[in-house]
């Protein structure tokens, strides 16, 4: 399917105008569906964080947080999103 610039910026607007929780469903769907891609520049320019952020683990020059800590705050996160989400629905 090839859609036109025209088509599309028409096909934001008709979904901007969507209720609030349909925008965020089809937000999230969106995200979902290019969740795995990245270019390699990108991929490359992720590979090089995750080494210099070991290396300075492994240096001492930085701290980890343990995972149950990580994690409690991610769902305390995602469960403040989803209210505020659940909020807005209209």
């Amino acid at each position: 399917m090839s859609l036109a610039t025209t088509d599309i910026e028409e096909l934001a607007s008709a979904l901007l105008a969507l209720p609030l929780s349909s925008r965020a469903f089809l937000a999230e769907t969106l995200v979902e569906s290019v969740d795995n891609y990245a270019s390699p520049e990108i991929a490359r320019a992720w590979q090089r964080e995750i080494n210099r952020r070991l290396q300075e683990y492994e240096e001492g020059r930085a701290e980890g947080i343990p995972s149950e800590e990580v994690f409690a705050e991610a769902r305390a996160r995602l469960n403040e999103a989803r209210q505020i989400s659940s909020r807005g629905a209209g």
